[in-house]
């Protein structure tokens, strides 16, 4: 993971059958104290729940996966999904 002044408040990585976007909502809910349906504002707010999970969809065959990151800000948490599939929830 890449190091960084902000402390991390959660880290988990995606398996095949998973949506990050939901995963990201999931998180922060639990971060938050409070039913997934409650934040505010939602998440397309800040990034667009479909293009991020084809981004991360990872391929059903052998072929090579590019590496890379999508990094965003969302309820007053940095976010960093990585291609390996690890998800980090960082404080701003």
């Amino acid at each position: 993971m890449m190091q960084t002044e902000n402390q991390v408040q959660s880290s988990i990585t995606i398996d095949d059958a998973e949506n990050p976007s939901a995963m990201v909502i999931d998180l922060i809910a639990d971060l938050e104290g409070v039913d997934p349906v409650e934040l505010s504002p939602p998440l397309y707010s800040a990034i667009d729940p479909d293009a991020l999970d084809a981004l991360f969809r990872f391929p059903k065959d052998d072929a090579p996966q590019t590496s890379g990151y999508v990094h965003f800000e969302y309820h007053d948490y940095e976010i960093r999904i990585q291609s390996d599939g690890e998800i980090a929830i960082l404080n701003r």
